[in-house]
Protein backbone atom coordinates (compact mmCIF):
# COMPACT_ATOMS: atom_id res chain seq x y z
CA UNK A 1 0.00 0.00 0.00
CA UNK A 2 1.77 3.25 -0.85
CA UNK A 3 -0.62 4.97 0.64
CA UNK A 4 -0.18 3.63 3.97
CA UNK A 5 3.79 2.72 3.68
CA UNK A 6 4.41 -0.45 6.73
CA UNK A 7 0.77 -1.96 6.21
CA UNK A 8 0.01 -5.07 5.45
CA UNK A 9 -3.05 -7.39 4.84
CA UNK A 10 -2.86 -9.16 7.34
CA UNK A 11 -2.74 -6.23 10.12
CA UNK A 12 -5.87 -5.03 8.42
CA UNK A 13 -6.94 -8.25 8.81
CA UNK A 14 -6.13 -8.52 12.68
CA UNK A 15 -7.79 -5.24 13.02
CA UNK A 16 -10.96 -6.83 11.82
CA UNK A 17 -10.93 -9.38 13.85
CA UNK A 18 -10.47 -7.56 16.88
CA UNK A 19 -13.50 -5.32 15.67
CA UNK A 20 -15.69 -8.41 15.45
CA UNK A 21 -14.62 -9.95 18.25
CA UNK A 22 -14.81 -7.08 20.94
CA UNK A 23 -11.65 -8.18 22.93
CA UNK A 24 -7.78 -8.84 22.09
CA UNK A 25 -8.43 -12.02 24.19
CA UNK A 26 -10.99 -13.78 21.79
CA UNK A 27 -9.17 -12.14 18.57
CA UNK A 28 -6.10 -13.75 19.38
CA UNK A 29 -7.48 -17.34 20.07
CA UNK A 30 -10.24 -16.85 16.79
CA UNK A 31 -6.78 -16.46 14.80
CA UNK A 32 -4.67 -18.56 16.97
CA UNK A 33 -1.90 -15.82 17.39
CA UNK A 34 -0.35 -14.86 21.26
CA UNK A 35 -2.46 -11.68 22.40
CA UNK A 36 0.62 -9.76 23.42
CA UNK A 37 1.81 -10.64 19.79
CA UNK A 38 -1.85 -9.19 18.72
CA UNK A 39 -1.83 -6.70 21.17
CA UNK A 40 1.62 -4.81 19.78
CA UNK A 41 0.12 -5.72 15.98
CA UNK A 42 -2.97 -3.02 16.45
CA UNK A 43 -0.76 -0.48 18.16
CA UNK A 44 1.48 -0.45 15.38
CA UNK A 45 -1.17 -0.16 12.47
CA UNK A 46 -3.01 2.88 14.54
CA UNK A 47 0.74 4.40 14.28
CA UNK A 48 1.06 3.90 10.83
CA UNK A 49 -2.21 4.91 10.37
CA UNK A 50 -2.01 7.92 12.55
CA UNK A 51 -5.35 7.78 14.53
CA UNK A 52 -6.50 5.81 17.00
CA UNK A 53 -8.57 3.17 16.04
CA UNK A 54 -9.95 1.86 19.37
CA UNK A 55 -11.02 2.89 22.87
CA UNK A 56 -9.49 0.48 25.42
CA UNK A 57 -12.57 -0.11 28.08
CA UNK A 58 -12.41 -2.65 30.77
CA UNK A 59 -14.64 -4.54 29.06
CA UNK A 60 -13.00 -4.67 26.28
CA UNK A 61 -12.21 -2.64 22.77
CA UNK A 62 -14.40 -0.01 21.19
CA UNK A 63 -14.29 1.27 17.72
CA UNK A 64 -13.37 5.00 17.48
CA UNK A 65 -15.35 6.90 14.55
CA UNK A 66 -11.99 6.56 12.74
CA UNK A 67 -12.05 2.74 13.53
CA UNK A 68 -15.66 2.46 11.70
CA UNK A 69 -14.72 3.83 9.16
CA UNK A 70 -11.92 1.94 8.61
CA UNK A 71 -13.61 -1.11 9.04
CA UNK A 72 -16.34 -0.33 6.43
CA UNK A 73 -13.50 -0.06 3.89
CA UNK A 74 -11.16 -3.24 5.44
CA UNK A 75 -14.79 -5.62 4.84
CA UNK A 76 -15.33 -4.15 1.40
CA UNK A 77 -11.83 -4.53 0.22
CA UNK A 78 -12.27 -8.28 2.09
CA UNK A 79 -15.40 -9.43 0.63
CA UNK A 80 -13.74 -7.98 -2.76
CA UNK A 81 -10.42 -9.67 -2.25
CA UNK A 82 -12.69 -13.17 -1.52
CA UNK A 83 -14.71 -12.95 -4.61
CA UNK A 84 -11.64 -12.09 -6.86
CA UNK A 85 -9.87 -15.36 -5.72
CA UNK A 86 -12.83 -17.16 -6.21
CA UNK A 87 -13.48 -15.95 -9.47
CA UNK A 88 -9.64 -16.61 -10.16
CA UNK A 89 -9.67 -20.55 -8.96
CA UNK A 90 -12.79 -20.76 -11.08
CA UNK A 91 -10.97 -19.70 -14.76
CA UNK A 92 -10.39 -22.16 -16.71
CA UNK A 93 -6.28 -22.29 -17.73
CA UNK A 94 -6.02 -21.80 -21.42
CA UNK A 95 -3.34 -24.61 -22.83
CA UNK A 96 -1.50 -23.81 -25.99
CA UNK A 97 -0.58 -26.65 -27.95
CA UNK A 98 1.96 -26.62 -30.94
CA UNK A 99 1.11 -28.92 -33.60
CA UNK A 100 3.63 -29.77 -36.75
CA UNK A 101 2.64 -30.57 -39.80
CA UNK A 102 0.77 -33.10 -41.46
CA UNK A 103 -0.62 -34.47 -38.76
CA UNK A 104 -3.81 -36.52 -39.19
CA UNK A 105 -7.40 -35.28 -37.75
CA UNK A 106 -7.50 -38.61 -35.99
CA UNK A 107 -4.01 -38.25 -34.38
CA UNK A 108 -4.94 -34.44 -33.07
CA UNK A 109 -8.34 -36.00 -31.57
CA UNK A 110 -6.19 -38.88 -30.09
CA UNK A 111 -3.95 -35.91 -28.50
CA UNK A 112 -6.94 -33.97 -27.65
CA UNK A 113 -8.63 -36.36 -25.55
CA UNK A 114 -5.53 -37.30 -23.53
CA UNK A 115 -5.42 -33.43 -23.07
CA UNK A 116 -8.64 -33.08 -21.91
CA UNK A 117 -8.40 -35.97 -19.52
CA UNK A 118 -4.84 -34.53 -18.46
CA UNK A 119 -6.68 -31.88 -16.35
CA UNK A 120 -9.46 -28.45 -16.52
CA UNK A 121 -7.74 -26.17 -18.89
CA UNK A 122 -9.04 -24.95 -22.51
CA UNK A 123 -6.83 -25.84 -25.51
CA UNK A 124 -5.59 -23.67 -28.28
CA UNK A 125 -3.47 -25.20 -31.26
CA UNK A 126 -0.75 -22.92 -32.88
CA UNK A 127 1.21 -24.54 -36.07
CA UNK A 128 4.85 -24.82 -34.96
CA UNK A 129 7.81 -27.14 -36.78
CA UNK A 130 9.37 -29.85 -34.55
CA UNK A 131 12.49 -28.28 -34.17
CA UNK A 132 11.01 -24.86 -32.53
CA UNK A 133 8.10 -26.77 -30.60
CA UNK A 134 11.03 -27.98 -28.48
CA UNK A 135 12.49 -24.65 -27.39
CA UNK A 136 9.09 -23.07 -27.20
CA UNK A 137 8.26 -25.52 -24.40
CA UNK A 138 11.45 -25.32 -22.55
CA UNK A 139 10.90 -21.32 -22.49
CA UNK A 140 7.45 -21.65 -21.22
CA UNK A 141 5.26 -20.27 -24.44
CA UNK A 142 3.96 -23.83 -25.14
CA UNK A 143 1.91 -26.07 -22.98
CA UNK A 144 2.40 -29.11 -24.88
CA UNK A 145 3.32 -29.78 -28.31
CA UNK A 146 2.62 -32.23 -30.52
CA UNK A 147 5.58 -33.09 -32.30
CA UNK A 148 7.84 -36.27 -34.36
CA UNK A 149 10.32 -38.31 -32.99
CA UNK A 150 12.94 -38.13 -32.44
CA UNK A 151 13.39 -35.60 -29.71
CA UNK A 152 15.76 -35.30 -26.90
CA UNK A 153 13.87 -36.12 -23.30
CA UNK A 154 15.97 -33.84 -20.89
CA UNK A 155 14.09 -32.06 -18.82
CA UNK A 156 10.81 -33.00 -20.85
CA UNK A 157 7.58 -35.46 -20.09
CA UNK A 158 7.46 -37.17 -23.24
CA UNK A 159 4.33 -39.91 -24.69
CA UNK A 160 4.06 -41.30 -28.13
CA UNK A 161 0.97 -41.12 -29.14
CA UNK A 162 0.96 -42.16 -32.52
CA UNK A 163 3.81 -45.32 -34.92
CA UNK A 164 3.13 -45.73 -38.31
CA UNK A 165 4.82 -47.04 -41.45
CA UNK A 166 5.19 -44.57 -44.21
CA UNK A 167 4.18 -45.44 -47.24
CA UNK A 168 4.49 -44.02 -50.93
CA UNK A 169 1.82 -41.38 -52.09
CA UNK A 170 1.48 -40.60 -55.67
CA UNK A 171 -1.14 -39.53 -58.38
CA UNK A 172 -3.41 -42.53 -59.65
CA UNK A 173 -1.74 -42.64 -63.30
CA UNK A 174 1.51 -43.09 -62.14
CA UNK A 175 3.01 -46.30 -63.46
CA UNK A 176 3.57 -47.49 -59.75
CA UNK A 177 -0.01 -47.06 -58.56
CA UNK A 178 -0.57 -50.33 -60.00
CA UNK A 179 0.93 -52.31 -57.91
CA UNK A 180 -1.13 -52.99 -54.77
CA UNK A 181 2.53 -53.14 -52.58
CA UNK A 182 5.70 -51.58 -53.57
CA UNK A 183 9.85 -52.69 -53.10
CA UNK A 184 12.48 -50.47 -53.05
CA UNK A 185 14.19 -51.62 -56.10
CA UNK A 186 10.49 -50.69 -57.64
CA UNK A 187 11.44 -47.30 -56.60
CA UNK A 188 14.91 -46.62 -58.68
CA UNK A 189 14.55 -43.54 -60.49
CA UNK A 190 12.10 -41.99 -58.63
CA UNK A 191 12.36 -38.53 -57.35
CA UNK A 192 11.12 -37.60 -53.36
CA UNK A 193 8.98 -34.90 -52.58
CA UNK A 194 10.01 -33.95 -49.37
CA UNK A 195 9.66 -31.13 -46.99
CA UNK A 196 12.59 -28.80 -45.30
CA UNK A 197 14.55 -31.26 -43.11
CA UNK A 198 14.93 -28.03 -40.93
CA UNK A 199 11.28 -28.36 -39.59
CA UNK A 200 12.31 -31.33 -38.21
CA UNK A 201 15.90 -32.49 -38.54
CA UNK A 202 15.97 -35.47 -36.54
CA UNK A 203 12.87 -36.99 -38.28
CA UNK A 204 14.50 -35.72 -41.64
CA UNK A 205 17.87 -37.35 -41.07
CA UNK A 206 16.28 -40.85 -39.86
CA UNK A 207 14.01 -41.11 -42.84
CA UNK A 208 16.29 -40.45 -45.29
CA UNK A 209 19.60 -42.53 -43.73
CA UNK A 210 16.87 -45.41 -43.44
CA UNK A 211 15.83 -45.34 -47.10
CA UNK A 212 20.03 -45.33 -48.05
CA UNK A 213 20.24 -48.48 -45.81
CA UNK A 214 17.79 -50.07 -48.04
CA UNK A 215 19.31 -49.13 -51.48
CA UNK A 216 17.10 -46.66 -52.56
CA UNK A 217 19.01 -42.62 -52.17
CA UNK A 218 16.31 -40.29 -53.77
CA UNK A 219 16.90 -37.14 -55.53
CA UNK A 220 14.47 -34.44 -52.49
CA UNK A 221 12.45 -32.01 -54.25
CA UNK A 222 12.08 -29.50 -51.28
CA UNK A 223 8.07 -29.02 -50.83
CA UNK A 224 5.78 -25.93 -51.32
CA UNK A 225 5.24 -23.84 -48.36
CA UNK A 226 1.72 -23.95 -49.40
CA UNK A 227 -0.49 -26.63 -47.93
CA UNK A 228 -2.03 -30.09 -49.34
CA UNK A 229 -3.05 -28.23 -52.44
CA UNK A 230 0.26 -27.74 -53.66
CA UNK A 231 1.64 -30.64 -53.02
CA UNK A 232 -1.18 -32.47 -54.40
CA UNK A 233 -0.11 -30.39 -57.79
CA UNK A 234 3.22 -31.50 -57.48
CA UNK A 235 2.21 -34.86 -57.52
CA UNK A 236 -0.08 -35.04 -60.42
CA UNK A 237 1.12 -35.63 -63.56
CA UNK A 238 4.88 -36.88 -62.64
CA UNK A 239 5.63 -40.24 -63.32
CA UNK A 240 8.78 -39.90 -61.43
CA UNK A 241 8.13 -38.36 -58.21
CA UNK A 242 6.34 -39.37 -55.19
CA UNK A 243 6.09 -38.53 -51.78
CA UNK A 244 6.24 -40.50 -48.39
CA UNK A 245 3.87 -40.64 -45.60
CA UNK A 246 1.99 -42.79 -43.18
CA UNK A 247 -2.09 -44.02 -44.30
CA UNK A 248 -3.86 -41.82 -41.80
CA UNK A 249 -2.40 -38.49 -43.23
CA UNK A 250 -3.15 -39.44 -46.83
CA UNK A 251 -6.43 -40.93 -47.20
CA UNK A 252 -9.69 -38.48 -48.35
CA UNK A 253 -8.21 -37.02 -51.13
CA UNK A 254 -9.36 -38.91 -54.36
CA UNK A 255 -6.37 -37.71 -57.23
CA UNK A 256 -3.91 -39.43 -54.62
CA UNK A 257 -3.25 -42.86 -54.05
CA UNK A 258 -1.05 -44.32 -50.95
CA UNK A 259 0.79 -47.73 -51.64
CA UNK A 260 3.01 -49.85 -48.67
CA UNK A 261 6.80 -50.14 -49.32
CA UNK A 262 9.08 -52.67 -47.82
CA UNK A 263 10.43 -54.85 -46.45
CA UNK A 264 11.11 -52.52 -43.35
CA UNK A 265 9.57 -48.99 -44.22
CA UNK A 266 10.16 -46.52 -42.36
CA UNK A 267 8.15 -45.33 -39.44
CA UNK A 268 6.62 -42.09 -38.84
CA UNK A 269 6.08 -41.35 -34.72
CA UNK A 270 3.99 -38.67 -33.23
CA UNK A 271 4.88 -37.77 -29.62
CA UNK A 272 3.28 -35.01 -26.95
CA UNK A 273 5.45 -33.51 -25.05
CA UNK A 274 5.60 -31.07 -22.39
CA UNK A 275 7.83 -29.12 -19.89
CA UNK A 276 8.38 -31.96 -17.14
CA UNK A 277 9.24 -29.06 -14.43
CA UNK A 278 5.42 -27.93 -15.30
CA UNK A 279 2.18 -28.38 -14.07
CA UNK A 280 1.64 -29.18 -18.09
CA UNK A 281 4.16 -32.30 -17.48
CA UNK A 282 2.33 -33.06 -14.54
CA UNK A 283 -0.88 -33.06 -16.02
CA UNK A 284 0.70 -35.30 -18.87
CA UNK A 285 2.18 -38.01 -16.24
CA UNK A 286 -1.03 -38.24 -14.44
CA UNK A 287 -3.05 -38.75 -17.44
CA UNK A 288 -3.03 -42.26 -18.11
CA UNK A 289 -2.60 -44.42 -20.96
Amino acid sequence: MDEIPGVELRHLRYFAAVAEAGTVTEAARRLRIAQPSLSQQIRLLEQRIGTPLFRRLPQGMELTEGGRLLLDGVNRALDELSSSVAAARAAVPVATVGVCRGVAQSVLARAEQILTRAGRHRISYRQADSRSQVDQLRAGTLAFGLLRAPVDPTGLEVRTINDEPLGLVLHPRHPLARRPRLTWPDLTGQRLLWFPPERAPGYAAAVLAHLRDRGWSPETVPEDQGGHTLFRHRLIGEDDLVALRPLSSSQGDPDLVWRPVGPEPPHEQLLLVASARTSWGSCLRNSGR
